[in-house]
């Protein structure tokens, strides 16, 4: 069994729901840690999240030039699974790390 710390995906969410990661076949992801920033000038943005198509973050207002770090999340992700994101302002940056176990 081989267990690699990757980087599942970095960027800036759209306003659109967009598949940021989708683990491969035969193996299970961890996903470890999530950072989101709002980088807009002014105002709130929302961000939401979903793991293997359940919504775990739910619009959740970030305060202008706020940063979010959840560091232990321990979520598992099976084979074929996504994790989607979205920002109601263009203007949330996200940094999501984890696990994968083959």
């Amino acid at each position: 069994m081989a267990v690699v710390s990757k980087r599942f995906a970095k960027g800036q969410a759209t306003t659109t729901l967009t598949t940021v990661y989708t683990v491969p076949a035969n193996t299970t992801s961890f996903l470890k840690a999530l950072t989101i920033c709002n980088t807009a000038a002014s105002g709130e943005v929302d961000f939401t999240m979903f793991l293997g198509g359940t919504k775990i973050i739910n619009s959740h207002k970030i305060r202008t030039f706020d940063t979010i770090t959840i560091p232990f999340l321990d979520q598992i992700i099976l084979a074929g699974e996504t994790i989607q994101v979205q920002s109601a302002g263009n203007a949330t940056s996200f940094f999501i790390s984890g696990k994968e176990v083959t």
